[in-house]
């Protein structure tokens, strides 16, 4: 076998692949004599059908089949042998491929056209200077935070006069324009949350009730949608054109919840593992939990920005139009992509290209690598963070290691915990080398400047 690289120019490059006989007749032979022995034709034992029969029926196919497994093996390891850096795949020459013989042919060439990886000449030390948002946590946000680990851990109650935050169980029964319970008419049996209820009126009015009082309400001002109007009639959204919207509600319970202590059980409850003892440690876990995660859509903004600004200070070259062509072949039995599309799109796919070989560079020159022990431990971490929500806030250690195996025996979920943790450490390499330009604000200002920035980028130019 003789392959021969022609390049086009700096980045697509031409193989011609010729091959012969003896690269590929003994495995011709070698599968020819499997099917012999599995081929099951009428007036012969299985096994026993004569070879030249075989051939007859099979030959070509079986031809075609093992040149092109000799071929592919041989293109590859060409490339692998060259260390050539090629982007996609090799992509043969259906036209020269379509005209061969095979029923006379035993010299062959095929040709495949390769796209090249360009040169990357890049350093993070460059001062290469990106915006980053530091996101400051308001004691406001602390204290209602707070607030809400309280009532979630709380004890449910019931008290004899409703509140505000109550939820009230009684009786809806449909009335007529008078205010009167419409005889067979719709009823139902529910809860009311007063806090959710859209109409400040109305929110009112169920303040102060007492178990057996009564009071006629107009649901179509007080709930938010049809879906949640339609569970509190007990009847399908569908349904709803064929009632009114007035309903008389008699208070049968008051639910509240009693919001727990700020002590070390609500302490432990909240974060078993970091043994709090009073209320200002207390809250500076949470002001450190919150911090952590406003600070995570803060660093997504920072990344997108980062990756923009390093493929544009990169300054790459592609093989556009081997590209689209890869594009097209790697989608042929996919008929929502056209060419049409992919020369539409093509500019925001060649950018995410750039970065994935820009980011493959910086993994191997700054020697970025992920350990099992890392996904173990990162494993371990997440399940117990999802026990400690349903309160089992300390696994045993083989339920863990069961978890970590099960993940470990499914390639797909193990390949995106190894890419997820790759990412964390890309970003603190990103955090830790460029030139960060920073802005602190709290997180509704962030999400305020982000929309404003982001609405700007969408709008079409004149």
């Amino acid at each position: 076998m003789n392959i021969v690289q022609e390049n086009k120019n700096e980045l697509t490059a031409t193989l011609k692949v010729q091959m012969g006989p003896e690269d590929y007749q003994e495995k011709v032979e070698k599968a020819l004599k499997d099917l012999q022995k599995k081929a099951q034709v009428p007036g012969f034992r299985p096994g026993k059908v004569p070879m030249g029969m075989v051939k007859k029926m099979y030959g070509k196919s079986v031809l075609a089949e093992e040149v092109n497994k000799v071929l592919v093996d041989a293109v590859y390891d060409y490339v692998k042998e060259k260390e050539i850096n090629i982007l996609g795949n090799p992509l043969p020459d259906h036209d020269k491929a379509d005209g061969i013989d095979w029923d006379s042919q035993t010299e062959f060439e095929f040709y495949y056209e390769i796209g090249i990886a360009p040169e990357i000449n890049l350093s993070l030390e460059d001062n290469i200077e990106v915006e980053y948002y530091k996101i400051k946590v308001e004691d406001t946000l602390i204290d209602d935070t707070i607030k809400d680990l309280a009532r979630r851990y709380g004890k449910m109650t019931n008290p004899e006069v409703s509140e505000k935050d109550d939820v009230l169980f009684g009786e809806f029964a449909e009335v007529d324009g008078a205010g009167n319970p419409i005889e067979d008419g719709l009823k139902n049996k529910q809860n009311i949350y007063i806090q959710y209820l859209k109409d400040e009126d109305i929110k009112a009015k169920l303040i102060g009730l007492k178990a057996g009082d009564s009071l006629v309400i107009d649901l179509v001002k007080a709930i938010d949608n049809e879906t949640e109007m339609a569970g509190i009639l007990g009847v399908k959204k569908e349904e709803l054109d064929q009632y009114g919207k007035d309903y008389h509600f008699t208070l049968e319970r008051i639910s509240r919840i009693e919001p727990a202590e700020l002590n070390e059980e609500l302490f432990n409850k909240v974060a078993p593992e970091k043994e709090i003892k009073d209320e200002s440690a207390f809250r500076g876990f949470i002001s450190e939990q919150l911090s952590k995660q406003y600070q995570a859509d803060a660093d997504k903004h920072f990344k997108n920005e980062a990756i923009k600004t390093i493929v544009e200070k990169a300054g790459l070259s592609l093989p556009e139009e081997f590209l689209k062509r890869w594009i097209l072949e790697s989608n042929r039995d996919n008929d929502e992509v056209s060419a049409e599309q992919v020369e539409n799109e093509f500019d925001s796919f060649a950018d995410s290209f750039k970065w994935q070989l820009i980011e493959n560079h910086l993994i191997k020159e700054h020697k970025i690598e992920v350990s099992h022990e890392e996904v173990s431990d990162h494993l371990k971490g997440f399940m117990r963070q999802q026990m400690a929500q349903y309160g089992q806030p300390n696994p045993d250690d083989e339920v863990l290691a069961d978890f970590v195996k099960r993940i470990a025996s499914n390639q797909e979920e193990l390949k995106k915990v190894y890419d997820q943790l790759f990412d964390v450490k890309v970003l603190e390499l990103l955090k830790e080398k460029l030139t960060l330009k920073e802005k602190e604000l709290n997180f509704d200002d962030f999400v305020k400047e982000m929309t404003e920035k982001y609405k700007n980028q969408n709008q079409p130019q004149a």
